[in-house]
């Protein structure tokens, strides 16, 4: 490793780099006086996966690759770096083994902080650590294999990515023991160095435990690993309906109400155990190959009437998805059982329509449509929109949360099987 970088071009690209442009200069200046250079052959490995990291590196000229070895010896390229990028951040901040290999592709000319520079740093500049968090959280999620891909966490191997969230990333995994699917939800770690972000993430799974109904996603477990929290989940092999919306269109009302009355009985459950699911949304509700309803994601739920300012959101703010909340949920006041209907309405509509019922793209547009827009005649909706269907829609998007449905018992009649040849059109 050479001295110090006296080229002016490296301290530029280290500033313009991500995760470091958004830091002042000040501490830039800081980093960049801790570093050293290092070159790098053709072929040589700067980072080995399985060793513990030791170095931070920013690449101010050549190219890597990133690849990934898995549990079974496959060999899958995640990445190709170049100017500019930024590796290492995983080992460091996890504090645990590096995800990947790093290979020189081209001689590469590097920036090395050290790990002991940067948690010296780190210790009186905790911006250094929440930047490097969010690009680990930036990286984790966006492709089927990730850096955590074929990696074995707690007994359960991960096989791939399923979905990325604001608060979570979704693996379909492996357990070892068994040989069983399952999907494992971790924590996004941009949340890590949120105040009450990991007991609102253990507050989920203790809601989530208790509640054992065939139309709910159960929860099998929850452990620690790779510096965050993971939820091990029932495996549901299928599609959300907002998957299903996207490629099939709307739903003939027959098997809508049918899938409808499956999610009410979920829903209905719910409420019976005083928690509040407060996320209704074609994207939390899975349809399985089988023709079975799942509720999933109750990572907003409350427990009605027990909601304490530690582990619940705080009055006033606004957290979900506002396009089927209801209008007091969107104002950020209080919400009940009613809320949950409004949105199981606001979803109903939407499968047998085909579209959404509010398009607002603000929320004070979204506000000002719920106070104002009627739900339209039935024949508007839909072809064969029946009576029941109607007014369950009209009862359960009343505007004032006192005059709305309470409960959604009358749709457990609807409750029922869906047709295979059905199921077989919009799966295939």
């Amino acid at each position: 490793m050479t001295e110090h970088p006296s080229d002016p071009d490296a301290r530029a690209v280290l500033q313009e780099s991500e995760p470091f442009q958004a830091l002042r200069d000040k501490l830039v200046d800081q980093v960049f006086a801790r570093t050293r250079e290092r070159r790098y052959e053709s072929g040589e490995v700067l980072i080995h996966q399985g060793v513990q990291g030791d170095a931070l590196l920013v690449l101010v000229d050549g190219t890597v690759r990133v690849v990934l070895h898995d549990d079974t010896g496959r060999e899958l390229m995640l990445a190709r770096s170049k100017r500019g990028a930024v590796v290492g951040e995983m080992s460091l901040i996890t504090q645990g083994p590096a995800t990947a290999d790093v290979v020189a592709e081209t001689p590469v000319r590097a920036l090395v902080l050290t790990a002991s520079d940067f948690n010296e740093l780190a210790s009186r500049n905790p911006e250094l650590t929440i930047v490097l968090t969010n690009l680990v959280a930036d990286r984790l999620g966006r492709d089927l294999v990730d850096g955590l891909g074929g990696k074995t966490l707690s007994g359960y191997r991960i096989e791939r990515c399923l979905g990325r969230g604001g608060m979570a990333v979704v693996y379909e995994a492996t357990e070892l023991e068994t040989g069983e699917r399952v999907a494992l939800k971790m924590m996004s770690h941009r949340l890590v160095y949120q105040p009450g972000a990991f007991s609102r993430f253990e507050r989920e799974a203790r809601i989530v435990e208790p509640l054992a109904h065939p139309n709910i996603a159960r929860l099998r477990g929850h452990f620690p690993a790779f510096r965050t929290e993971f939820i091990v989940m029932e495996f549901c092999d299928g599609a959300t309906l907002s998957e299903l919306l996207h490629r099939f269109g709307a739903f003939p009302e027959r098997e809508a109400k049918r899938l409808l009355g499956q999610l009410a009985s979920a829903i209905e459950f719910v409420h019976a155990h005083d928690v509040l699911h407060l996320d209704i949304k074609p994207g939390n509700v899975m349809l399985t190959h089988r023709g079975e309803v799942k509720l999933m994601d109750f990572g907003l739920a409350k427990e009605d009437q027990r909601v304490s300012d530690e582990t619940a959101t705080e009055m006033g703010t606004v957290q979900g998805t506002p396009l089927y909340m209801a209008p007091e949920q969107i104002a950020g006041d209080p919400a009940g059982p009613t809320a949950d209907v409004y949105a199981f309405a606001c979803l109903a509509f939407e499968l047998v329509s085909g579209r959404k019922l509010f398009e607002g793209h603000t929320t004070r547009q979204l506000i000002q449509e719920k106070l104002l827009k009627d739900l339209p005649a039935a024949g508007a909706i839909g072809p064969g929109i029946s009576a029941d269907l109607h007014a369950l829609l009209s009862a359960a998007l009343e505007k004032d949360p006192a005059a709305r449905l309470t409960s959604l018992r009358a749709c457990l009649a609807w409750e029922g099987p869906l047709d295979p040849d059905f199921l077989e059109r919009i799966f295939r």
